[in-house]
């Protein structure tokens, strides 16, 4: 058995997560500026980009499923694998502005992956305004996290427009998958785990309960004794199948000119910027709730030597401070709580996700299947999910076309209508809102929300300018103004 490559225990809610409603892919859509290209066209781009991942085995590997999903899948080789499955052709509908590529994009973001298949595919979209194309990148979450989507950006583009391709590590280059697994290894290793399943999650909920023990006791204080609340909102209810897409992008200088002013870090920025796009979103609606919104805030667990293809994150919540009137005093909030959490995320220890994972993909189907939205929205301990990663500080080129700018278009849940992901590219923060469209009218507006809000902090940055860092010292007031009736957007 040692020859097999099974899923691990992490990646479980990746495959059982899927539902008629929910998709567990990412996406990033690029713009390209083929002016830098000679000849730029569908052909010339789709013989670069297989050039590059012939480096990338993992492109090769398909999911061999366990009857009745008693177990994780294994990866293995698809033998029948042909490129043509997975480069595909598109124009986006006059007049190609950013409305007709985000309703392009969501469109081909809300079809299910073949699991049949290698879970990847890239769209080739062609009839944007001023003669810019854009691809669409979809890729199985089990495949990478945000991390491994970087690295594989290495792979794939270029530091100019004509260049020999870059090194690829051995590690990815020498990943292999297992052999096909016979049917008696899968039952064997599937009766394995279920025999084992009730002593692990006996161990999990005896790490849980002394947890709460200890912290009853005040023997912990570095975390609440009590979980934090997560109020309701329009946008944590039923999912449906159909997404929303909207995006943008901020300048990087002047997110950084608002972190070192209040001295907080650039994920800080981010979380305020989206507390602040969020509060004014709902306050125009009449629907802001008292207690603060709360962010599902991915951390990752990956350290400085690790360049593997994989998963290796998890997630903790963090206030948006939305019950906070003062932009600096809610900022300081976010700040001050997302240190603590984020340290206690990479301590590790049992929660109800970690419990979850143990569980076989079958079981764990049913519970994401029949969870109602409020349910789904407590145990995930979030409004929404907010996230932010880094891709590269200079241009990059693909095929000899010049990336303008890289959109990620990311994962909705049961319970949890917006998802806000954002990208570090060159100059810029460039940043995608994935949307239940029933649950989130005029998008739009949370978008240039965000410009707004950035506006708002630049401003007390630069008033703050010569004085040094700002903090708020006080103990920040939890007002809000509420208009007098429901504003239309």
């Amino acid at each position: 058995m040692a020859n097999l490559r099974q899923l691990s225990k992490e990646e479980v809610l990746f495959i059982a997560g899927e539902t008629h409603n929910s998709y567990q892919h990412t996406a990033g859509v690029q713009i390209l500026d083929a002016s830098t290209a000679a000849d730029f066209s569908f052909e010339s781009f789709r013989e670069r980009v297989i050039e590059r991942i012939e480096q990338v085995p993992h492109f090769r590997w398909k999911l061999q499923e366990v009857p009745m999903n008693l177990d994780l899948p294994y990866w293995v080789e698809d033998e029948d694998f042909d490129y043509q499955h997975h480069f595909k052709r598109i124009a986006v509908p006059s007049p190609g502005d950013r409305i007709a590529l985000a309703e392009l994009v969501a469109h081909l973001y809300s079809k299910h992956m073949d699991r049949s298949k290698p879970l990847w595919e890239i769209w080739f979209i062609e009839g944007l305004a001023d003669g810019k194309y854009a691809i669409l990148l979809k890729s199985h979450h089990c495949m990478m996290d945000g991390e491994g989507a970087r690295q594989l950006s290495e792979i794939l583009f270029d530091l100019e427009p004509e260049a020999e391709p870059r090194p690829v590590d051995e590690s990815i280059t020498g990943a292999r998958p297992g052999k096909v697994p016979s049917l008696w290894q899968m039952y064997a290793n599937t009766t394995m785990h279920l025999w084992s399943l009730p002593g692990e999650v006996s161990k999990g909920v005896a790490s849980i309960l002394q947890g709460r023990f200890l912290k009853r006791l005040g023997r912990d204080k570095s975390v609440a004794t009590e979980s934090p609340e997560v109020p309701a909102t329009p946008f944590n209810g039923e999912v449906g199948s159909e997404r929303g897409f909207v995006f943008g992008r901020l300048p990087l200088a002047d997110i950084k000119t608002v972190k070192n002013a209040f001295g907080v870090s650039v994920n800080d920025v981010v979380l305020a910027l989206a507390g602040s796009s969020l509060r004014n979103y709902l306050l125009a609606l009449g629907e802001l709730p008292d207690a603060p919104l709360r962010s599902i805030m991915i951390v990752s667990l990956r350290t400085e030597e690790d360049d593997s293809f994989s998963n290796k994150v998890t997630s903790t919540s963090v206030s948006l401070a939305t019950d906070v009137d003062d932009p600096a005093a809610r900022l300081q909030v976010i700040h001050e709580e997302a240190l603590q959490v984020k340290q206690q995320a990479r301590q590790g220890g049992m929660g109800i996700v970690e419990i979850i994972q143990l569980m076989p993909p079958l079981l764990v189907n049913a519970m994401v299947s029949n969870t109602p939205a409020e349910m789904a929205r407590k145990m995930a301990g979030g409004n929404l999910v907010v996230s932010n990663v880094r891709v590269s500080p200079v241009p990059l080129y693909i095929a000899g076309a010049r990336m303008e700018a890289t959109y990620p278009v990311s994962i909705i849940s049961q319970g949890l209508g917006i998802n806000l992901t954002c990208v570090g590219y060159a100059d810029d923060m460039d940043f995608g809102v994935t949307i239940d469209p029933d649950l989130v009218p005029h998008p739009w507006d949370i978008a240039d929300g965000l410009a707004a809000a950035l506006k708002e902090y630049l401003a007390l940055a630069k008033k703050a300018a010569g004085r040094g860092k700002t903090t708020a010292k006080s103990k920040p007031a939890r007002k809000k103004t509420r208009p007098k009736k429901k504003a239309a957007l």
